[in-house]
């Protein structure tokens, strides 16, 4: 019993504070035990936080599969499985095992606590917990991470727009959360959409349509990009209307957090975003000087800082476990012409590298050799 309350102090700690996982520590808790027996006798080394990273890509696989699609989609983050247990000196077998651990939690798994908290996330209609839920994924899921650009460009751009190092973060995470695109380009809101879709088949009655009533919700996300704006009108003293420099207007933008003094005819850099048809600052507010707001361009500005993105990414390359060496630029960024192999890329199949059919041929022993007549 005392090692299942350290865990449930643990296990809580890796999630956010308005996440219960108390629905299914026990089975998490179950988990970690035999991944921790397993890697203890076959591992060279494997320490606690290894084996709680294994458990939150099982978590999010059970949850909605959202670390499954991008690890499908990029060949630079390839099984996961399989790397967690190459990087800890396991061989064949013991790998075997692991898959086998994961593949059975994630059929067996009772239910999900982080699919009920993303689902009422959604579901409140409050856009600060669908915001905190976004920005978790964003910041904490060590998968999706991995396949972001290098984030030193827009580190630097909201650090001088700021000049402090943790509103730049709090600029940054929901930047990500809500305008990052896959090279599909779907948003990570549009993509959690389409799992809840995929994942609402297999539920019973009641889940199924709070999955697809979530789904539907998140289809209603328009995110602006990080810009200046000028409030151009005050409203009940928590709403302002913003103009764009390009002319559009959003009337009764919610600010989550209040703007002191007035901010009438005031230059106003900020992110927003359009969620069942309310607007909201996302994010910190940086008012401006006039001389500051003229010289800001977002449009060029988030080009540029996307175009310097891909040339990071044209520079760094990674070998896939075959020995193929692939730029960043090509994993990150391109589709396959051939629609033959866009379709095999899709379910992470790659026909320029041998595959499992390949594999077991190899195991086929060889013919007898003729003898000369």
């Amino acid at each position: 019993m005392h090692r299942i309350h350290e865990f449930a102090r643990e296990w809580q700690r890796l999630h956010p504070a308005s996440m219960d996982v108390s629905g299914d520590v026990s089975f998490f808790c179950q988990l970690h035990g035999r991944l921790h027996g397993l890697a203890g006798r076959e591992a060279r080394l494997c320490t606690g936080a290894d084996i709680l990273q294994l458990l939150l890509y099982t978590e999010n696989i059970i949850a909605v599969g959202l670390d499954g699609v991008y690890e499908y989609m990029y060949r630079s983050l390839g099984d996961v499985v399989f790397h967690w247990c190459d990087g800890l000196g396991m061989d064949a077998n013991a790998t075997s095992q692991v898959h086998n651990l994961v593949s059975e939690a994630v059929a067996k798994a009772p239910g999900s606590s982080l699919r009920q908290w993303m689902t009422e996330s959604v579901l409140s209609r409050d856009f600060r917990r669908l915001s905190e839920m976004l920005v978790w994924f964003a910041s904490e899921d060590k998968i999706l991470r991995r396949v972001f650009p290098d984030l030193r460009h827009r580190k630097a751009i909201f650090l001088r727009l700021t000049g402090d190092g943790q509103a730049a973060l709090r600029m940054l995470w929901p930047d990500l959360a809500f305008n990052w695109r896959d090279k599909r380009g779907r948003s990570l809101s549009e993509t959690i959409a389409r799992q809840f879709r995929l994942s609402a088949s297999s539920m019973g009655e009641q889940e199924r349509g709070l999955l697809k009533e979530a789904a539907e919700i998140l289809d209603t996300i328009r995110a602006e990009r990080l810009d200046t704006y000028t409030a151009v009108e005050d409203g009940n003293g928590k709403t302002l209307a913003l103009r764009h420099r390009d002319g559009r207007m959003f009337r009764d933008v919610t600010f989550l957090m209040p703007v002191a003094g007035s901010a009438q005819g005031q230059a106003l850099a900020v992110q927003l975003v359009t969620y069942c048809d309310r607007t909201y600052v996302n994010g910190p507010v940086k008012r401006l000087s006039n001389e500051e707001a003229d010289d800001w361009n977002g449009s060029v500005l988030w080009k540029t800082i996307e175009k310097k993105e891909k040339e990071d990414a044209r520079h760094a390359c990674f070998t896939t476990p075959f020995g193929k060496r692939i730029s960043l630029y090509e994993d990150l960024y391109t589709l396959p012409e051939d629609p033959e192999e866009a379709y095999y890329a899709e379910q992470g199949i790659y026909l320029d590298e041998p595959d499992i059919f390949d594999f077991l041929e190899w195991l086929k022993p060889a013919p007898p050799r003729q003898q000369p007549v």
